[in-house]
Order: structure tokens, then C-alpha cells, then sequence
């Protein structure tokens, strides 16, 4: 385990825990964001998205239990990873736009939490699991702003 880490983050299982609890929040907010659009294309994009964003949750369980996590945790930090995507529970429209604008913020803060994971001293496998979790984060966040630019 690392001692060189932020006062966020105490120990490397409590890291993450806090990247289980975003995607999770990821999860779900594509999965609402499927229900409210209208284009069938969106809609099973943003589902794809939400069945990735839940396996990269199930491998981050398994590395949390190799790492002392018990339980998954509750709370700041997953009230804050749900926050990102709560604009679209209150989305009654029929504007694709505008769903997929919030849930390209949702990805804008899934983001920045995995670079503030690697900014972090991180044991290699740890390190290595983020990484390239971190690249899949990217992809999707990238998917989500080219569908934000074709329905502009």
C-alpha cells in the first residue's frame, strides 16, 4: 500500500471505493439518459456505456477486496458522483441536446476523478487498472461529446 497519499483519499482501497461509487453513479445516469432520448442510435449508445461503465465497477470491487475493502462505502463521495448526473432525473424534454449535454458533464466529472486516482502514488497494479480504465473513461467521454456536437 502507498503512504504518500492525499488527505482525500487515506488508503488505496478508500481510492477505490471512490472510482466504484462514480461509475456506478455513471451507470445509472446512462442508463436515464437512454430512457430520455428520442434517437434510437443515442439510446442504445448510452446503454452500451452504462453495461461498460458497470463491468469497469465490478473489477474495481475485486481490486478493492485485495486491498481491504469490505463493503462498499456510502455517502460525500457518492452523493457527489450521482450530483453529476442528477440534472437528468429532472429532464422532462424532448430534447436530445440537452440530455446529452448532462450526461457529457457526468463524464467530464468521471473524468477528473480517475486523473485525480493517477495523480495519486498507486501501487503498479492499481496503477495499471486505472490507467486503463482511465483510457476507457476518455473513449466514452469522447463518444458522448461527438454525439453532443451532432445534435447542436
Amino acid at each position: 500500500m502507498t503512504t504518500d497519499m492525499s488527505p482525500s483519499f487515506t488508503n488505496v482501497a478508500t481510492l477505490i471505493q471512490h472510482l466504484i461509487e462514480t461509475c456506478e453513479a455513471g451507470a445509472k445516469g446512462f442508463r436515464e439518459a437512454a430512457d430520455l432520448v428520442e434517437d434510437p442510435g443515442i439510446t442504445a449508445t448510452f446503454r452500451e456505456l452504462g453495461d461498460e461503465r458497470e463491468e469497469l465497477a465490478a473489477e474495481l470491487h475485486e481490486l478493492a477486496a485485495r486491498y481491504g475493502a469490505d463493503s462498499p462505502q456510502t455517502g460525500m463521495v457518492k452523493a457527489a458522483a450521482h450530483r453529476a448526473w442528477m440534472r437528468l432525473k429532472d429532464m422532462v424534454t424532448d430534447d436530445d441536446h440537452a440530455v446529452i449535454s448532462a450526461a457529457e458533464e457526468g463524464e467530464d466529472y468521471a473524468l477528473e476523478q480517475y486523473d485525480e486516482a493517477l495523480a495519486e502514488t498507486l501501487p503498479a497494479e492499481v496503477q495499471t487498472v486505472v490507467s486503463r480504465q482511465r483510457g476507457m473513461v476518455k473513449a466514452a467521454h469522447d463518444r458522448v461529446r461527438a454525439l453532443e456536437n451532432l445534435t447542436e
